[in-house]
Order: C-alpha cells, then sequence, then structure tokens
C-alpha cells in the first residue's frame, strides 16, 4: 500500500477529518456494516415498542371502567362478585410489593454491603474471588427453588419463632401480632433478601474496587486501622453506588413473581400482621392469569404496565446512581477531609480543598516516616467489633447457599435415574414412576431459541454502540448513549412483565401458546445482558489494535471484523454464557407463552414443556409427596445446568483478562 492509498489524515482512526480512498466494493461493505449495525438497533427498538404497545392497549377496559387514579387507589380486588359488577383496585398489591421489597433491602443491604468489604478488603487475596464466587452462586439459583425450598424448609422451620414472637412481641407491636401464617410478608422479605443479596453484594464489590489505592495509603500512612480507612476512604467514594447498587436490588425484588406467589399468597389487603398473608404486582399476575378474561385480564395487564413503570422508574434512578460511583468533582476531597478523623491534628498539614492526589500520598508517606503514636485501646476496640460484623455478614450470606444447595442436593439425588431422564411426567400425580425427558429437551430448545434470537441481535447492536461511540456524529453518540440506557434500564424488567408483552405481543397474534413465543419471551430478557456485557468487553480491547488497523488503511468493517472481534470473543462468549445461564431457570414468562406441555414434543409452533414450569406445577398445583420428589430432582437437574453455564462462563473470562493490561 502506497502513501497515495491513504491520505496522511486517516492514519488517526475514524475519528479522522478526511475518509480513507476506498475502492467501490469497500465502500459498498462499510456501508454494509453500518446498516446492518443499525439496522439491530432499529429492530430492537421496534420490538420493544410493539410489545410495549400491544399490552398498553390492553388495559385500556380496566382504566376507562375505574379510571388510571381510581385503579391505582382501589382498595379491592373482587373478580366474581356474589352480586353486582367486578371491582379492580391495585393498592393492595402495590402495598405488598413495596412491604416485601422493603423487608428484603433491610435485610440484604447491610450483609451485602459487609461481602462487599470482606472480598475486597478485609480476607486474604487468595480467598477473596472463590468466596466472591460462593455469594454469586446464590444468583445461579432460580427462583421457583427459593420458592419450593422456602415453602417447604424455612416456613416449618421458623413457624416457631414466629409464633413466640406474636406471643411476646405482637401483643405491643401491631404488625407483629398473630395468627401466624404459612404464608406470610416477613418470610417473604426473608427470601428476597437471599435472592437480591448477590446483585448488590457484586456491584458493591466492583464499586469498592474503583477506591484509588493511594486514597487508602493516605489513611493508613495517618495512622488509620483498616475499619477507619474503610469509614473515612472508601465508603465516602462508593456512596452513590452502593445506594445504586441498593436500588438494583429494591428493582429485582419488585419484580420477583414466582417465589413469593408461593410464600406470600393471595390476599389482598392494606396493613394488618407482617405474619399474615397478602399479595404483591407480580404474584397476583402469576396466580390468575390461568382463568382471567375480559375485564379481569384487562385489570391484570394494567397491574403488569404499573409493575413496569415502578420497575423503570427505580431501575433508571438505580444506574443514574452507579454512574457517578466512579467519583465525581469533589470526592476525592471529601473522602480525604474524612480519613482524618482519627488523625492528631498536629499531622494535618494541608487543605482538602485544595490539595491534589499526589500530595495526599506525599504526606501520607512523609507522615509514616515520622512514626505515628500507637492506636488507643477504644480505637482498636472499635474497629474489632466492626470487622466481626463484617466476617458475620460473610458468615450470613454463605449460610442460605449452603442450606439450599445442601438441600437440593440430598432431596434430589434420590429422584435421579436413568428412566428419571428418558420417560415423561407421568398423568398420575401419584405414580413414584415419572420422568423429566419432556421437560428437559423443552429448556433446552428454548434455551437455544433464545440463544439464536438474542445473540446476533445483541452483538450486533452493541458493535453499533461502539462505532457510534467514536463517531465525529453527534446524533449517532447521542443515539450510542440513549440506547445505553435503554439497555441498563431494560436489565430490571420483570420477567412476569416480559411474559405478558409477549402473551399480547405474539400468543394472540399467533392464536395459541408454543416454544416459539416462549423462546422469544427468554430472547427478550437476555438481550438486554448480551448488549451489556458486550458493550463493556469492547471497550477493554485495546485502542492502540484500532488505531493500528486504521492506520495501515484497514475499513470499519474489516476492523471490526479482523481485530476487535477475535481480540474480544472470548468475553462475548462469556457474556452469552452468563445470559443464557440467567434465562434458563426462567418460570415466569413461560406461564404466558410455552404454557408447559407433558407429552414429548420438539415441535416450537406448539406448546412445549420446561424444567422451571414442572417444579412450578409439581409443588404449586399438585403437591403429592411423588411430585414433589420429581420436582426436587428437576431442581437439581435445573441447577447443575445454570452452574455449568457459569463455571463455562468463568472459565472463558479469564482469557479476557490481558485486555485490561494491553
Amino acid at each position: 500500500m502506497t502513501t497515495s492509498d491513504v491520505d496522511a489524515g486517516t492514519l488517526g482512526g475514524p475519528a479522522s477529518t478526511r475518509p480513507l480512498r476506498l475502492s467501490p466494493s469497500g465502500r459498498f461493505a462499510e456501508r454494509a456494516y453500518l446498516v446492518i449495525g443499525g439496522a439491530a438497533v432499529l429492530i430492537a427498538l421496534v420490538c420493544i415498542g410493539y410489545l410495549l404497545i400491544k399490552t398498553f392497549a390492553r388495559t385500556g377496559d380496566a382504566f376507562s371502567t375505574f379510571g388510571v387514579w381510581g385503579f391505582i387507589t382501589g382498595t379491592q380486588w373482587i373478580p366474581t362478585p356474589v352480586s353486582g359488577s367486578p371491582v379492580f383496585g391495585a393498592l393492595p398489591f402495590i402495598y405488598g410489593t413495596l412491604v416485601t421489597s422493603a423487608i428484603a433491602m433491610v435485610l440484604a443491604v447491610p450483609i451485602a454491603v459487609g461481602v462487599g468489604l470482606a472480598t475486597t478488603v478485609f480476607l486474604p487475596r487468595r480467598f477473596r474471588g472463590p468466596i466472591s464466587g460462593l455469594v454469586d452462586l446464590l444468583a445461579a439459583v432460580p427462583s421457583v427453588i427459593y420458592g419450593l425450598w422456602g415453602f417447604i424448609v424455612l416456613v416449618p422451620a421458623l413457624k416457631p419463632l414466629l409464633q413466640w414472637i406474636a406471643d411476646n412481641i405482637g401483643t405491643h407491636v401491631g404488625f407483629l401480632a398473630g395468627p401466624v401464617s404459612a404464608q406470610s410478608f416477613l418470610i417473604s422479605g426473608l427470601v428476597l433478601a437471599i435472592m437480591v443479596l448477590p446483585i448488590i453484594a457484586a456491584i458493591t464489590r466492583e464499586v469498592l474496587a474503583t477506591v484509588p489505592i493511594e486514597q487508602q495509603e493516605a489513611a493508613y500512612g495517618l495512622g488509620a486501622t483498616k475499619w477507619e480507612m474503610v469509614r473515612g476512604s472508601m465508603l465516602p467514594w462508593a456512596r452513590s453506588g452502593i445506594v445504586g447498587a441498593s436500588a438494583l436490588g429494591l428493582g429485582r425484588a419488585v419484580g420477583e413473581t414466582i417465589a413469593i406467589a408461593v410464600l406470600l399468597g393471595n390476599s389482598p389487603h392494606i396493613g394488618g400482621s407482617l405474619l399474615g398473608p397478602g399479595a404483591t404486582l407480580a404474584s397476583v399476575i402469576a396466580n390468575e392469569q390461568g382463568e382471567a378474561s375480559g375485564l379481569h385480564l384487562s385489570a391484570l395487564t394494567a397491574l403488569a404496565v404499573v409493575l413496569f413503570i415502578i420497575a423503570f422508574i427505580i431501575n433508571a434512578l438505580a444506574r443514574l446512581l452507579v454512574a457517578r460511583s466512579a467519583g465525581g468533582p469533589g470526592i476525592f476531597r471529601k473522602a480525604t477531609r474524612a480519613a482524618r478523623e482519627h488523625v492528631p491534628a498536629r499531622l494535618i498539614r494541608w487543605r482538602p480543598e485544595s490539595s491534589t492526589r499526589a500530595e495526599v500520598t506525599s504526606l501520607a508517606l512523609d507522615t509514616a516516616r515520622e512514626g505515628l503514636p500507637s492506636v488507643s485501646r477504644s480505637r482498636r476496640v472499635r474497629s474489632g467489633i466492626a470487622e466481626g460484623g463484617v466476617y458475620a455478614a460473610l458468615v450470613l450470606a454463605l449460610v442460605p447457599l449452603v442450606l439450599i444447595l445442601g438441600y437440593i442436593v440430598v432431596k434430589g439425588l434420590p429422584a435421579i435415574s436413568w428412566d428419571f431422564f428418558t420417560t415423561t411426567p407421568n398423568a398420575d400425580p401419584f405414580s413414584s414412576h415419572t420422568g423429566i425427558s419432556s421437560a428437559l429437551v423443552g429448556t433446552l430448545i428454548l434455551m437455544g431459541l433464545a440463544l439464536l434470537f438474542a445473540t446476533p441481535l445483541g452483538l450486533l447492536t452493541a458493535f453499533f454502540m461502539a462505532e457510534a461511540r467514536g463517531s465525529r456524529s453527534a446524533t449517532l453518540r447521542r443515539l450510542s448513549a440513549g440506547m445505553g440506557f435503554l439497555v441498563d434500564v431494560l436489565l430490571g424488567v420483570p420477567s412476569i412483565v416480559v411474559g405478558v408483552t409477549v402473551f399480547f405481543g405474539v400468543v394472540v397474534l399467533m392464536g395459541n401458546y408454543s416454544a416459539l413465543a416462549g423462546g422469544l419471551a427468554l430472547a427478550f430478557i437476555m438481550f438486554p445482558i448480551v448488549v451489556r456485557t458486550a458493550d463493556e468487553i469492547l471497550r477493554l480491547v485495546p485502542g492502540s489494535l484500532r488505531e493500528a488497523a486504521y492506520g495501515l488503511g484497514a475499513p470499519r468493517w474489516r476492523v471490526a471484523w479482523s481485530v476487535v472481534l477475535p481480540a474480544a470473543a472470548p468475553g462475548l462468549l462469556t457474556g452469552v454464557m452468563l445470559a443464557l445461564a440467567r434465562v434458563s431457570g426462567e418460570t415466569a414468562p413461560l406461564l404466558f407463552t410455552a404454557l408447559g406441555n407433558q407429552a414429548f414434543s420438539t415441535n416450537i409452533l406448539q406448546p412445549i414443556a420446561s424444567l422451571p414450569q414442572l417444579i412450578y406445577t409439581n409443588t404449586i398445583q399438585i403437591q403429592t409427596p411423588q411430585t414433589l420428589q420429581a420436582a426436587w430432582g428437576a431442581a437439581l437437574v435445573l441447577v447443575v445446568i445454570i452452574l455449568i453455564l457459569n463455571v463455562i462462563a468463568r472459565f472463558i473470562a479469564r482469557r479476557t483478562r490481558g485486555l485490561e493490561t494491553r
């Protein structure tokens, strides 16, 4: 290639002022690359918009009958009255959603922050990765298994304690009064806390890892103990990120469906005891969807819209808070000011408001050389108590994991046999000769369809966002930023809402339930995960690789295909595996789309069985000793599938670490 082939101004890459001189075929390929990426974004936006429009249109009867405000503030839910017309009001379910979510957050946030601190500061380095992985395994347990374990194990175990609370505390505190019910707000909130804990802990861990090392060294140099360094230097820096992580956990709790449907019941009321039953927006949709029609179905759809709006607002605020957690103007100064709280005044020789990081680090080293006074006994005691609390939080996070996985193994192994994998579910609920072949094959088909729909669309969208982000066009840069925000918000859309939207957009259009509709619902959930993980991996590809390719005259499509894709391939595959693991245990959207089928079927245009639905049916709708044993066996198989996908993703992820250091 000669200098006449490439303008000197193009050596800087796509942001240069003059374009490359490409052949006609090269110009066509360049345009085709951008058009295909833009088409992927457009298809995603059109599909999302279509499903939402179809769903919102179905709320017309409910909102026109009761009014939007009247429906939201209505306190009665009577689908089949003895006399008169049905009455539908959303307030009891909004109340139940907020109460269970609040209990979950009160329990989960302190423990999750403790786990984050333990795995970034307090634990020896060789234990931090394995412990983090163990806590993250909680996220791999499907919600239907949480509900099954909670109802069969946790409720009987905690009932004596709850009865004691009702007898001794409930007489003075009304919201803890009896009678004690097997389905209650308190136990539902506890299980929700276990479910959202890994999400909050993982994000908190990442946010704490962004605290500059010199800031931590400065606190140590000024004589702070490890806990004082954390309290004075790390927590102020990470405060907005921790709040954002908590908000993301709240979004997850608000949209939980199956576990709450099992543990809370379907008793719409406002107020009363936390030891009694209730209902949430998601649980009532799941419980009543099967027999609903007409105005009743419209009211359930309106509940899904209300749930979507609540989750959208929560997740939008959460993403804004997490985005600020890397530090903004003045955050370092605030942290250094807090770090000197326990340092003798004579050692403070700078003004935090005007100092740089280099000056703080230099001062820390100088004071360390001078020698600091020994830590007082009271400070050592306070720090020891705080560190003990951090380790206690870590233990509390690991105990549910051990109990749940251990119980699944103990109860599921007796059901495992060759016949269990090769026979279909028995129509007789009291027969011990039953299997999961149809559900296992159905799960694999649904996962394959989700993979087929979500992966190419998600990867192309991520590549287009990366190209648009570096474009000279302000419009394209804004489109990339807006698409990124939309993807972040879609990550928190409740799965039950996805099920409802696909039901009206696909099932009603086709006229029947099908594996195709189920695969599309799972792809809807999988899509934003693929986009977000792919976008983060593409950011890690060294700019020097791109610049070298552009400097040699390569067009953008060739750089993306021959340079960026090979470098990012392991990370992209990791993201796809994690997304697939995330959707493989989903139950709620399949209730509205795939429906289930006891017979063995591979026809994607007909209803199809799946492991999550089999577990839900055997535990909620049937509940005989034989079906419960089959459910535990199916749960063990499902957890093994999800764990295998997570292990593969973690193994592949090791190959991407080099991107960060190139």
